[in-house]
């Protein structure tokens, strides 16, 4: 069984290396359009499905907003692991810093896992415009996902139980 796609699917936006350069509630600057509605944008609806998507040992991609979605499981996955070591809200938003600001591969490089779902880069300029938004999606992503996990202060366990489970069988760390 598949996981589950992307409502954002059909967004008629400009892509990137296929993935949808889709609106983002944001502050921070970079290639997509900045959304000013309060309804749920991609990084929310990843958030919402991770614990379902990371379930399935497959994920047939249908449009761009897919792989935007695959990016951001496998990120949120990464942040789960991190997040195992902190005990309260304040460490864990250190370390969401510390690993937003990161170096991380992108598509033509040799340490990036999503070689056959999503396609290298086409010239500089493409390769420019897909990392400032994949910068915009991981910080936005560390923002978010503290205050969902940490609710309390204290971490939610049954959240971060899934930091043991891979998606599409690709380790993270």
């Amino acid at each position: 069984m598949p996981g589950i796609n992307s409502k954002f699917n059909d967004e008629d936006v400009q892509e990137v290396c296929g993935m949808s350069l889709l609106p983002l509630k944001t502050k921070l600057k970079g290639p997509m359009p900045i959304s000013r509605s309060a309804d749920e944008d991609i990084i929310d609806e990843a958030l919402k499905n991770f614990r379902v998507n990371v379930m399935m040992a497959g994920f047939k991609i249908e449009g761009g907003a897919d792989r935007v979605t695959i990016f951001l499981t496998l990120f949120i996955a990464q942040c789960l692991k991190r997040l195992e070591k902190a005990n309260d809200a304040s460490q864990a938003e250190k370390l969401m810093f510390d690993l937003a600001h990161e170096k991380f591969p992108v598509p033509g490089d040799s340490g990036w896992k999503l070689g056959g779902h999503i396609p290298s880069p086409k010239g500089r300029k493409e390769e420019e415009n897909l990392k400032a938004y994949l910068n915009v999606l991981r910080e936005e992503t560390t923002l978010r996902i503290v205050p969902l996990l940490y609710p309390s202060g204290k971490p939610n366990k049954f959240y971060l139980a899934f930091s043991k489970k891979k998606f599409m069988n690709i380790h993270v760390n």
